[in-house]
């Protein structure tokens, strides 16, 4: 894992914060490659020791003084490149009402980097109550408010700061380190629970980088799994594009899609290896609310009242209440064990068409019928002869 640390000022003018910025630097640096960003220049010899025998990497970053939006523009490129060079996996960012780290903070979200807020206390009332409304609130409006919303997690000195940001309602994604403590022990405390605010917020924004090879992989194991033999799609993972999978976000994108065993299966009929698969369930990730609706579409708890087939059509009935219980889960919230369900509907669920068409035509469910058979027919290559429209 590679960390980016960005604080404005690193020299020791700025009072507490930099010795525990310092402390969070040793600690992570033992087990993670560790990149300081700062913009006030540091001695030749201070840098050196810290590459030496830290082994943090320093680097400088120039923001023109003035309101001149040229050279805001020229400190947001130079944001950018800096980025693109060192690509890091998380971007620290330490202090507060200071719009250069809301500026690199929003750089950093834009390129899809996992960003982590430190306050350092500054959110606490005692010090949002000092020049409230010519310092704190413009600054509040400007920047502030968006910056500890828009990051993927905020970290906290004690649980007394937590109570402050939480009272707040800025943010709930709160994560407090241990009370400091001197010595080893205390190190590594600290370097645990950063490793463990950093693997979460990776690990919940994995859809964010998940790629487009990572994604068919599942897509292409869940089809052969389902799928008879003799009517499988043509197309098959390449060695290429395996050599570049990120097996852990893929098997995060399959248990959100609830298909980790059809997953398993399909991988096993293409003689594609997988290493260990890990009780995805179990590991610390964050409540994503617009997670997906998982299990079973046939337990979906949607009632579908007022259908005007005959009682005895079983099959037909069984039909038209699928596609209205994925009309209620809607399109985006549906998983692949949803349209794995609905493709046997489709193929081996052997009801009058003619039938359920009318049925879904009085219910104005024609056109979502038909976007699932699209979808359908990209996923598993579902023959036109399977069509109800």
């Amino acid at each position: 894992m590679r960390i980016l640390h960005f604080i404005s000022d690193f020299t020791d003018t700025t009072g507490a914060l930099v010795p525990m910025v310092r402390r969070m630097l040793t600690a992570t640096s033992r087990v993670t490659e560790c990149h300081l960003l700062t913009c006030v220049p540091l001695s030749a010899d201070y840098v050196k020791i810290m590459e030496a025998e830290c082994g943090i990497h320093v680097h400088f970053l120039h923001f023109g003084k003035g309101v001149n939006p040229l050279s805001h523009l020229s400190a947001r490129l130079a944001i950018s490149r800096i980025l693109k060079t060192v690509q890091p996996d998380v971007v620290h960012v330490h202090g507060s009402w200071d719009w250069h780290t809301a500026a690199v903070e929003r750089a950093a979200r834009s390129r899809r980097i996992v960003t982590i807020v430190s306050p350092h206390r500054g959110l606490s009332q005692e010090l949002l109550n000092i020049d409230f409304w010519n310092h704190k609130l413009p600054r509040l409006l400007a920047y502030q408010v968006w910056m500890i919303r828009n990051c993927s997690a905020v970290v906290a000195l004690n649980e007394k700061e937590a109570e402050g940001i939480r009272a707040l309602n800025l943010k709930r994604r709160i994560e407090v380190l241990p009370p400091s403590a001197d010595g080893i022990d205390g190190e590594e405390q600290l370097c645990k629970a950063l490793l463990a605010a950093y693997s979460k917020s990776v690990d919940t924004a994995y859809a964010v980088n998940l790629t487009e090879n990572e994604r068919r992989l599942v897509q292409v194991a869940v089809a052969a799994a389902v799928v008879a033999p003799e009517e499988q799609p043509a197309e098959r993972p390449s060695t290429e594009s395996l050599d570049s999978v990120s097996y852990r976000r893929v098997f995060f994108y399959a248990h959100d899609e609830d298909v980790m065993q059809l997953f398993s299966d399909g991988c096993r009929k293409l003689g594609i290896p997988l290493p260990p698969i890990p009780d995805v369930a179990e590991i610390p990730r964050y409540h994503d609310r617009k997670a997906k609706s998982r299990g079973a579409l046939k337990d979906c708890n949607v009632s579908v009242k007022g259908l005007r087939l005959p009682e005895g059509r079983i099959r037909e009935r069984e039909a038209v209440t699928m596609i209205c219980k994925a009309w209620a889960v809607s399109v985006p919230r549906l998983t692949l064990r949803h349209y794995a369900e609905l493709y046997d509907m489709f193929r081996h669920s052997d009801f009058d068409e003619d039938m359920v068409q009318t049925e879904l035509k009085r219910l104005r469910l024609r056109r979502f019928t038909k976007r699932l058979q699209r979808i359908l027919a990209r996923m598993y290559g579902i023959k036109s002869g399977y069509d109800i429209f």
